[in-house]
């Protein structure tokens, strides 16, 4: 079987089947090309594939981006399939498990005052603050925000609304970017969007994402954006939140995915969240 004519086929297929954009083509590519070049060779069967994954994956990559290039694995065999006969199932290639390394927030803690100096710095406290997801916090309105009750109007997945709660440092925090530092970035078509460039347009989802992992990069910390919503939904757990309270605030649609952080407690929402007062 030539391996590489079925990888040129299968990336073929992505762009013009399937219609992926060229980024995500790339990303493939690049989880495969170590695949295919220890198969072009030597047939693909269950032992090969043991130990391509023992010598070329285990410990060299973290878990979640061993998944990611068993996933492609998966679908690059599903599709090899479709035209050989294989002496190995795609099924049979399961996910490595591991456990998430979310810090402490005694440890977290710690980083809080690093993003109390500016508008970059704002950014990572309220997605963490809020547990935003990087989408929710570039479509924030200053009209989303009430400052005297100490609440946010969050649009989430689906266009679903929902009311998410946020500490009387953060509210201070917001006001006084608002007055100071925002008024030097709005333009004529700003509107009230909350977060804008330089050029007084609204922050991208893109450019959001940077700014979180620059503001990280500088204290020494490689961190997925992301995992600001992790960090919010464990520490809330780890001060006594329960686990409805938790996905009320995340916005989940079902609690089996809040389920991760820890086994179901009931108390109500927002008298939990103040009396915590996680940022104060």
């Amino acid at each position: 079987m030539d391996i590489d004519y079925y990888f040129d086929k299968f990336l073929m297929y992505l762009s013009i089947n399937r219609g992926l954009s060229d980024n995500t083509i790339s990303g493939y590519a690049g989880d495969l090309s170590g695949f295919v070049g220890y198969f072009d060779s030597k047939s693909i069967d269950g032992k090969g594939i043991f130990e391509y994954i023992n010598e070329n994956l285990i410990g060299k990559y973290k878990p979640a981006t061993i998944n990611r290039k068993l996933s492609s694995i998966r679908s690059f065999l599903k599709f090899i399939s479709k035209y050989e006969q294989l002496n190995v199932s795609y099924r049979d290639i399961k996910n490595v498990k591991y456990s998430r390394g979310i810090p402490k927030y005694t440890e977290f803690e710690k980083l809080l005052p690093a993003f109390t100096k500016d508008r970059d710095g704002l950014i990572v406290l309220l997605m963490y603050a809020g547990g935003l997801r990087v989408s929710e916090l570039s479509d924030l309105r200053i009209s989303d925000i009430f400052f005297d009750s100490g609440f946010l109007r969050v649009k989430g997945k689906g266009s679903k609304e929902r009311i998410v709660p946020i500490d009387k440092n953060t509210v201070k925090l917001l006001k006084s970017y608002i007055q100071n530092e925002r008024i030097t970035y709005v333009k004529s078509d700003s509107k009230d969007f909350l977060f804008l460039s330089n050029r007084g347009h609204k922050l991208t989802r893109q450019a959001l994402w940077k700014i979180v992992k620059k503001k990280f990069l500088i204290l020494g910390i490689d961190i997925h954006p992301h995992s600001l919503r992790h960090l919010f939904a464990t520490h809330m757990i780890e001060n006594g939140a329960s686990l409805r309270a938790v996905q009320e605030m995340l916005g989940h649609e079902s609690i089996t995915t809040t389920q991760i952080y820890t086994d179901i407690s009931d108390t109500a929402l927002e008298r939990e969240f103040h009396r915590l007062e996680i940022l104060k």
